[in-house]
């Protein structure tokens, strides 16, 4: 699918972005884990948390909606995998948190998946199976795990996906001995870490952090809870840059200030490349001035790189982003993506290994663009060719559908043209 997207008739309006994929996987998982039912209200409706819910229905969760809410029948911990090929989609998250899960129990897992995700890196887990003597076999068509997991000392590295870290934050507190997991520092993407705990907390599990350390009882027992999950900082993301790049103030409905998503620093960010935000009882109101250069620090939230590469593309000078690496490894090499497709609209964006360098232009290119198969390349380059008066067009971007299936219905609201 292609849209040609392009500046159209700007307006000062508001915008409800959904649900936070974060927040919904971590419910979702921690209920389908419980000892009852859980009510989970405003879930996140994309591929991602559809693939989840397969996973765990394949683990003997039952699940039915209730209204706009949906009703999580627990497995109480005790895994009654189906027997069937579990499809992860795209989704690390699903994959990721999952497979600790599934080496609670002695039982043989098969997991599988599309795009890159069976090519993205595993090693984390590839040696602590290999060291407790437990099956991991994964092929470019699926991935086979099986347990049971030990209890014990865990020491990762903070500098790779914390996802290794919530899905053994997940398994552990079921065995039968305590844990510990230790963390290497850099310790990068500590707040997803902190939204596990979040999630694992309202289902009633004890961590205990001690700076990079955590200490877990075994033996415990997840407990149904009521959760309402907020709305989705990743998302908000890209209307705030939306407001900036056009210029026209934009208010983002039901954002907490609060929250402890780490992605919700794009507000700070706004700020230094020069917006004024605005907290109000509806959400928080970006009103845009003159943009300039700025420099961040992307190791807590990699994935706000997409969308801030698109800023950035339109501020006056050159703005820094450092700790962007792991951005290699997610649904596209997102580096080398928007380095592409910026040079097709005339932006210059360099990098090395780990950091990156955009220098603004006054004006863009009529080109057309690759998604790269990438739900946050569709939309950051969506929302950097709103800005202009060229009608710039995008192939492939039935990609959002990943985390955001109505970003162009919500786009058109603030009087973009994306047809």
């Amino acid at each position: 699918m292609e849209i040609t997207v392009s500046r159209g008739m700007p307006a000062d309006t508001v915008i409800h972005v959904p649900s936070s994929k974060s927040l919904s996987h971590r419910v979702l998982i921690a209920a389908a884990l419980a000892e009852g039912t859980s009510r989970i209200s405003r879930l996140a409706d994309n591929e991602d948390i559809a693939a989840t819910r397969r996973c765990i229905e394949a683990f003997g969760a039952k699940i039915r909606t209730d209204g706009n809410d949906l009703i999580v029948e627990g497995t109480g911990g005790r895994i009654r995998y189906d027997g069937r090929l579990i499809d992860c989609a795209e989704s690390g998250s699903t994959l990721r948190f999952l497979i600790p899960i599934a080496a609670v129990t002695d039982q043989e897992v098969r997991f599988t998946g599309h795009g890159r995700l069976l090519q993205r890196p595993q090693t984390v887990y590839e040696e602590i199976f290999r060291e407790q003597g437990c099956l991991f076999m994964m092929n470019d068509e699926q991935l086979k795990v099986r347990g049971p997991l030990q209890s014990g000392e865990y020491e990762i590295a903070g500098n790779i996906s914390s996802q290794f870290i919530t899905g053994l934050l997940y398994a552990l507190p079921m065995l039968e001995g305590d844990s510990l997991i230790r963390v290497m520092e850099p310790f990068e993407s500590r707040s997803y870490v902190n939204l596990t705990l979040s999630a694992l907390k309202q289902a009633g599990i004890r961590i205990a952090a001690e700076g990079s350390l955590y200490r877990i009882d075994g033996g415990q027992k997840y407990q149904p809870f009521t959760a309402r999950v907020e709305a989705d900082a990743s998302a908000a993301a890209f209307f705030i840059a939306l407001a900036m790049l056009r210029k026209v103030p934009l208010t983002i409905a039901g954002l907490n200030p609060a929250s402890a998503q780490g992605d919700l620093v794009m507000v700070k960010i706004a700020e230094r490349l020069g917006a004024e935000t605005v907290w109000t009882e509806e959400g928080c109101r970006i009103i845009p001035h003159a943009m300039k250069a700025v420099e961040a620090d992307l190791s807590d939230c990699p994935d706000l790189g997409p969308v801030l590469f698109a800023a950035a593309a339109r501020a006056e000078g050159t703005s820094v982003f450092r700790g962007a690496g792991r951005l290699r490894l997610k649904e596209s090499d997102r580096i080398q993506a928007m380095e592409e497709e910026l040079a097709r609209l005339g932006v210059q964006m360099t990098s090395d290994q780990d950091t990156v360098y955009v220098t603004g232009t006054s004006s863009l290119r009529n080109a057309v663009l690759s998604s790269h198969n990438d739900h946050r390349i569709v939309m950051a380059l969506s929302v950097l060719a709103a800005s202009s008066d060229e009608k710039i067009t995008i192939r492939g971007c039935e990609a959002v559908a990943k985390s955001y299936p109505d970003f162009f219905s919500d786009l058109q609201k603030t009087g973009a043209y994306a047809i």
